[in-house]
């Protein structure tokens, strides 16, 4: 007899849905920076180098927060939130989905 709830613990179910909202999130972030989107050079950066640290950070095999130039991952995320809420706002709701992943995920 088949359970109420179709969750599995295997790749592809359910339990892998933090890091495939995170990555879906992270293409969004991707495509929004090279469809041209005005951007100031120190804010573009910042950016890249978030996604550099998520990506690193879900390539490890224990993913964790790493404290690294500017304190934990997840506090530079939600400081970069904050700082593009009013400039940026497209890039501020991706972020938020990222932060939510992120914090799904333990990182």
């Amino acid at each position: 007899m088949k359970g109420l709830f179709p969750c599995s613990t295997e790749a592809g179910s359910i339990v892998d849905m933090p890091r495939q909202q995170l990555n879906r999130a992270l293409a969004a972030l991707h495509r929004e920076l090279e469809s041209g989107a005005e951007i100031e050079a120190d804010d573009r950066e910042a950016l890249l180098q978030a996604v550099r640290e998520i990506e690193d950070a879900l390539s490890q095999d224990e993913p964790g927060d790493e404290p690294g130039e500017g304190g934990p991952l997840s506090k530079r995320v939600t400081a970069l939130i904050e700082d593009f809420e009013t400039s940026y706002p497209k890039f501020a709701d991706i972020l938020r989905s990222v932060s939510e992943s992120l914090a799904n995920l333990g990182i």
